[in-house]
């Protein structure tokens, strides 16, 4: 029972290998080394401290601009800026930063996270003495908040890294292995913190950083790690390889670098060296094994686990490839694959423990071969009676000498197989023929078509084709035949022979076109506008349209309306009554000449005065009457 449970724990490990997808190569390096030179960096302490940092991982060194640049850009009384500023200092060699307060601004012991490593590492970088107690017990406390951020583990990890290891740094140690597990899997071979902080990658470099830093301070593996998280976390930062940012290119270098060169999960990474395009005369098939910086591994087992199509059996099986040195493996195919697409599974083991093995590297390799005609017969045919005129077998390369003619009565057909070097019969991706008319130049291309025995056929029926597709234009045209495929060596192009062709009426003279030049004005016909109504009409309309206001009019009056009470309202009475006298005007000019959006622009401007002075005049009346 207990082999039955162990051996699917191992199947089920092994069907969730991950490998690296790619490496940090010598390319890739040499671009970030062009990233961190820029003198852009040198404009703020960051940049000068990150592209510092990059070049001194990439074995460059750094030039005494960056130490006056940071010596220059330091504020004296941030602790950010001052930690950048001394790590920059102490990477760019006899550079000295002045931190007049130092001992105040640097303090350790009873800050967060981010803060206690700024103090540590520029009170590590400025020689000054570390509070090793007062240290360990603010990060005894970071650790065991509940509340505590993954950014706080980071700092906290590469705090603890900085410090001389004991008993006082375990606490630390002890979360790794729950910090680890809280990054999301993205994907089925990507691992990060992204869900924790937008900008996942400094974080995510941060923790696994300062994890494999402080493992190698103590001296131990960190605990809970699994060979598969290393991967994957790996992969998340090799798919950041191509930022533009300085700090970013930083965090996915540092962070390559530690899970490159340290000694307890190092990914092994497996490339394909030679072309993914094999011919028949060279079938060789070279792949590299290096560590995550493109850095070839020496006494790795490269094997091919199994090579071979779909259905169609394996070609090789359990291969160890020979050893050429720099990181190159070879094997050399004895058997002679058919033209194809083969899927090839690659093992690699290291000798030493410290690499993390590659159980399934999967590459597809292309098989091209050369590929020939036969069975090729040319025949011209009556189009209506299908009685042959004309029937030719032919051999591939040698071309019809013969002259021949045919005119609209008739078709041209042109039949033939494509084989491999096996003289299989294969298809093709595309097989056609060109006529092209020697007076003129003109090109037409026929497609052949292909049946269930891979015979393809061309037809042209000179009748139907006539006017559309040869515009009636007679003379002599070279045949051409073009065979290709993607697994093919080369394609086939092999002008097989002429014909004289002959078709009535006379060919149309093709439009000159301009490509250069002015074109032809384009007039616009807008439409007339309709007749107006006469003008008995339009007043009578207008007398309509004015008869409801002659009716308040005499209502007012009938009623006794008068403005003898105007008065106590004050100012705002005349105000109200201006105010409502111009959107009475403004509704005119509208109908007249204006548009809404500049009308709806006017009455906000006078609706909020009469609004306020309407309100003010009834107040102010209301208080009269009560008086």
């Amino acid at each position: 029972m207990w082999y039955s449970l162990a051996l699917l724990s191992l199947l089920i490990a092994s069907s969730a290998a991950v490998t690296p997808t790619t490496v940090l190569s010598q390319a890739d390096q040499s671009r970030l080394k062009v990233l961190f030179k820029s003198s852009e960096n040198l404009k703020d302490v960051a940049s000068a401290h990150y592209a510092a940092a990059g070049l001194k991982l990439l074995g460059e060194a750094v030039s005494q601009e960056t130490c006056n640049a940071v010596r220059k850009a330091v504020d004296s009384s941030n602790l950010q800026s001052v930690f950048h500023a001394t790590s920059a200092s102490r990477l760019a060699g006899n550079c000295k930063v002045d931190v007049p307060n130092a001992e105040s601004l640097l303090v350790v012991g009873g800050v967060d996270a981010a803060s206690l490593y700024y103090a540590v590492a520029a009170r590590s970088a400025l020689g000054l003495k570390i509070d090793q107690a007062a240290a360990a017990k603010a990060l005894d406390v970071i650790v065991k908040d509940s509340k505590a951020t993954i950014a706080s583990y980071g700092y906290a990890f590469l705090t603890a890294s900085l410090l001389t290891p004991g008993a006082a740094l375990k606490p630390v140690s002890d979360v790794i292995e729950d910090v680890s597990n809280m990054a999301d899997e993205i994907g089925g071979y990507l691992l990060s913190f992204l869900h924790y902080d937008q900008d996942g990658l400094p974080i995510t470099a941060a923790v696994v950083k300062g994890m494999f830093d402080l493992a190698a301070k103590s001296g131990s593996a960190p605990a809970g790690i699994k060979e598969s998280q290393v991967v994957m976390f790996a992969n998340y930062f090799l798919r950041s390889k191509h930022t533009g940012s300085v700090a970013d290119a930083y965090h996915v270098l540092a962070a390559l670098s530690t899970l490159a060169s340290n000694k307890y999960f190092s990914p092994l990474a497996v490339s394909l060296a030679s072309s993914n395009v094999i011919s028949e005369d060279k079938r060789v098939v070279q792949v590299r094994a290096t560590n995550l910086l493109d850095q070839p591994v020496k006494g790795v087992d490269v094997r091919v686990v199994t090579a071979g199509q779909e259905g169609e059996g394996e070609l090789m099986s359990n291969v160890k490839l020979n050893a050429l040195g720099n990181g190159l493996y070879e094997t050399k195919l004895s058997k002679k694959p058919e033209r194809g697409v083969y899927s090839f599974k690659f093992s690699a083991v290291s000798k030493e423990k410290a690499f993390v093995d590659v159980d399934d590297f999967e590459v597809n390799i292309q098989f091209i071969g050369a590929i020939s005609l036969s069975g090729i017969e040319f025949a011209i045919t009556d189009a209506e009676q299908g009685v042959k005129a004309k029937s030719l077998s032919l051999k591939y390369p040698t071309p019809i000498t013969e002259k021949l003619n045919a005119d609209h009565h008739q078709k041209l057909s042109l039949q033939f197989s494509v084989n491999d070097v096996q003289g299989e019969a294969v298809s093709v991706h595309q097989s056609f023929i060109r006529l092209t008319n020697e007076e003129t130049g003109s090109e037409l291309f026929f497609v052949a078509e292909a049946n269930e025995k891979d015979q393809y056929k061309v037809e042209v029926n000179l009748k139907a084709s006539a006017g559309d597709t040869f515009n009636h234009q007679s003379g002599r045209y070279t045949m051409t035949l073009t065979v290709g495929d993607s697994l093919a060596s080369s394609a086939l192009v092999w002008k097989f022979g002429s014909v004289e062709l002959s078709f009535p009426g006379t060919p149309a003279q093709p439009k000159a076109k301009l490509q250069y030049g002015p074109r032809k004005e384009i007039k616009h016909i807008f439409r007339v506008p309709e007749k107006r109504p006469p003008g008995v009409i339009s007043n009578a309309f207008t007398l309509l349209v004015l008869a409801p206001l002659l009716v308040l009019l005499i209502g007012w009056v009938r009623i006794g309306v008068n403005f003898n009470n105007i008065g106590q309202g004050g100012i705002f009475s005349l105000l109200f009554f201006a105010s409502f006298t111009g959107i009475l005007l403004l509704y005119g000019y509208f109908w007249l000449a204006s548009n809404m959006f500049t009308t709806l622009k006017g009455l906000v401007a006078l609706g909020t005065p009469t609004f306020f002075c309407g309100r003010r005049m009834l107040a102010n009346l209301a208080a009269a009457q009560k008086r």
